[in-house]
């Protein structure tokens, strides 16, 4: 029993993550807007591996009489994943600072398009049991900063900024598994002018877990934005949320 609570958590490992994506949550562009950018993870100083990640908008569907869209990050890892790929989150467009802070329990659904697996999807029932049985629960608070204003240079141009600081929390207790704490302490640049937002973010991000600690920072960098057509076809959904897949077949 404590291997099969071990495996889920591995698991529900990952979904603490979202604490980084939530400030690009707050009040989401138009549908058809896209924007990439450079992830920089940092060890010791010096640059431990770089990617990319791209943000993106596309039409959704009406939730209790009020209009959601696809907001979708990739790629990226989700719930254990030995694979990255797009992860789409239903929500409503015009949430406010304070909503997109609680951006896993504000999803009316989530969509995990695995290219090897195959896509899932959880419901917000979905959503609430997981959270529940690992006993999830986070922080999320940005603040103004020194200086308040400050010009950055990404994409290619300039951006007059808002500099705030990010300080967020992330815990996981579940039953016969150690505790995990995650913190996140950094700063984020904001400027209407860019699609998601954010021109630059970079914070410190902790994991404890019983008497083990990881530190590594992370840094994410706007190098570019525009429009598209959004996609008219419906989102593959693929199958219902399982744990059992979840767990073995992941």
């Amino acid at each position: 029993m404590r291997r099969l609570a071990a495996l889920f958590l591995l698991a529900v490992g990952t979904l603490p993550g979202l604490a980084q994506w939530q400030i690009f949550a707050e009040k989401l562009p138009a549908a058809g807007t896209l924007a990439t950018y450079r992830m920089e993870t940092i060890r010791d100083g010096t640059t431990a591996s770089t990617s990319e990640v791209r943000f993106s908008v596309r039409p959704g569907r009406d939730v209790d009489g009020r209009a959601h869209v696809w907001f979708t990050v990739e790629p990226v890892m989700w719930l254990g994943s030995r694979e990255r790929a797009p992860l789409r989150l239903l929500v409503r467009p015009d949430m406010d600072r304070a909503a997109a802070s609680r951006l896993i329990e504000n999803s009316a659904e989530i969509v995990f398009s695995n290219p090897v697996k195959g896509a899932y999807h959880m419901t917000r029932e979905d959503i609430a049991w997981v959270s529940d049985w690992a006993k999830l629960t986070y922080t999320s608070e940005l603040t103004p900063d020194e200086p308040a204003k400050e010009q950055i240079v990404a994409a290619g141009r300039g951006f007059a900024c808002e500099r705030l600081r990010i300080y967020a929390t992330t815990v996981t207790d579940p039953p016969m598994v150690s505790k995990q704490l995650l913190e996140f302490r950094g700063k984020v640049w904001r400027s209407e002018e860019a699609s998601f937002g954010v021109v630059r973010a970079e914070w410190e991000e902790r994991t404890t877990k019983g008497s083990k600690a990881k530190v590594e920072t992370k840094r994410l960098t706007l190098l570019a934005q525009g429009k598209e057509t959004p996609p008219t076809d419906p989102v593959d959904r693929g199958k219902d949320f399982s744990v059992w897949r979840l767990i073995f077949g992941r």
